[in-house]
C-alpha cells in the first residue's frame, strides 16, 4: 500500500534558456479521492526519496506527465534590434498514488 502525493512542475525560459525550474512534491495529509488512471514505474535505490527518484528519471516522468493537461504561457517583445521571449510551462499540481518498493516506485495519477 502506498501514499498519496501532490506533484506539480513549472519551468520558465527566457530567450530559450531555462530561467527558473520548480518541481513541487508534498505528501497528502489525507487520502486523495479519485480513480487511478495512468501509471509510471521507475527504478529506484532503496530509501531514495520520491523527489530524488523523479529527478534521476526526469525525462521519463515528464513524458508521463504530458498525458495530462499542461498550461503554456508565452510572451514576446520585439524591439528594433532585439527580440525577447518568455515561456512558462506548468504541470498543474495533482494528486498521485505512489507505491514504493525497494527496487522501484509506481506513480499513478488519480482523477
Amino acid at each position: 500500500m502506498g501514499d498519496d502525493f501532490f506533484i506539480g512542475y513549472r519551468v520558465t525560459t527566457q530567450n530559450s534558456q531555462v530561467y527558473h525550474e520548480n518541481l513541487s512534491i508534498s505528501k497528502s495529509m489525507t487520502p486523495c479521492n479519485g480513480i487511478k488512471t495512468f501509471s509510471l514505474t521507475l527504478p529506484r535505490e532503496p530509501n531514495d526519496l520520491l523527489e530524488t527518484t523523479l529527478q534521476e528519471h526526469e525525462e521519463d516522468f515528464f513524458t508521463f506527465a504530458t498525458h495530462q493537461p499542461l498550461h503554456l504561457q508565452s510572451h514576446q517583445k520585439i524591439e528594433s534590434q532585439n527580440q525577447f521571449s518568455t515561456e512558462t510551462l506548468t504541470l498543474p499540481t495533482q494528486c498521485y498514488a505512489v507505491d514504493f518498493n525497494d527496487d522501484f516506485v509506481t506513480i499513478t495519477l488519480l482523477k
